[in-house]
């Protein structure tokens, strides 16, 4: 065997290994910069999503006033409507802007102790009006459910995916069911607790080989009957795994769906909020 050659040889990939972790530090290096970019870019816009928001919020205040006294309830009742979705894009943003710093700085967004009941109140008035959603949905909620820890925006936005999809898959006038419980945390041998949240629709199901993909991004499964992106549910399924819980769905073709949302509960809740 040469010596010199296989000296040779191993020179030369020492100094290729070389070049090559010069390169990916080059390369690491850019991409950390592009990073920080793209972090900066959405946080700038992001904040200025604010400005149009809260200035229209203003201008409906004024003109609701105006309204008033002109003796328009109606008008001032679609105006009270408007304001409230301005409100609801501003708690959007506040959520988008957290969620960005979260990814900056690391860790988990902030949470509080949420009632259940009171964001299920809120989701129904703030749904698209043309879904009829405080008298299409019906609540069926348990005594003395205890609060949920949890990221209020986040579960907001959860329940109003969910809720919302149930009532546009469903014939109109028909009856959307919600239901929460509490249960034990049987995952990982765990002493804790689950809330469980059920959505069912009475529309026409979905086949059981198109099931496994309404999680994915851009999937419509009835693009005719139900105008959107296709990203709801994408986005709840992120939303239940920021907060460290599940989402699944059954569904039979002509029978309905059912979307499940299991979210886990600090032991020993206080009582929250009593569904009358």
């Amino acid at each position: 065997m040469d010596i010199r050659t296989a000296e040779d040889r191993t020179a030369t990939l020492e100094t290729l290994l070389n070049e090559a972790r010069i390169e990916a530090n080059e390369l690491r290096a850019r991409l950390e910069r592009y990073r920080q970019i793209m972090a900066s870019t959405r946080l700038v816009m992001g904040h200025e999503l604010k400005k149009p928001a809260i200035a229209i919020s203003g201008y409906l205040e004024l003109a609701c006033e105006d309204v008033e006294n002109a003796g328009l309830p109606d008008a001032v009742r679609l105006i009270q409507k408007a304001r409230a979705e301005c409100d609801l894009l501003n708690e959007l943003n506040e959520f988008y802007l957290e969620l960005l710093k979260v990814e900056s700085a690391g860790g988990a967004p902030r949470t509080e102790r949420v009632s259940v009941v009171e964001v299920l109140r809120e989701v129904l008035e703030q749904a698209t009006p043309a879904l009829d959603a405080p008298n299409r949905v019906r609540l069926n909620i348990v005594d003395s459910l205890p609060p949920v820890p949890v990221n209020r925006n986040a579960l907001k936005l959860i329940l109003l995916n969910v809720i919302e999809n149930a009532l546009k898959y469903s014939p109109d006038g028909s009856t959307v069911r919600v239901e929460a419980e509490v249960s034990r945390d049987l995952r990982g041998g765990s002493d804790g607790e689950l809330l469980k949240m059920r959505v069912s629709d009475a529309g026409t199901g979905i086949p059981a080989e198109d099931l496994k993909r309404v999680f994915r991004p851009f999937v419509r499964l009835d693009a005719n009957r139900a105008p959107g992106s296709g990203l709801g549910l994408t986005l709840v399924r992120s939303l239940v795994d920021m907060c460290d819980g599940d989402v699944s769905v059954r569904s039979d073709s002509g029978h309905g769906t059912t979307v499940f949302v299991t979210l886990p509960l600090a032991p020993g809740g206080d009582p929250g909020a009593i569904l009358p």
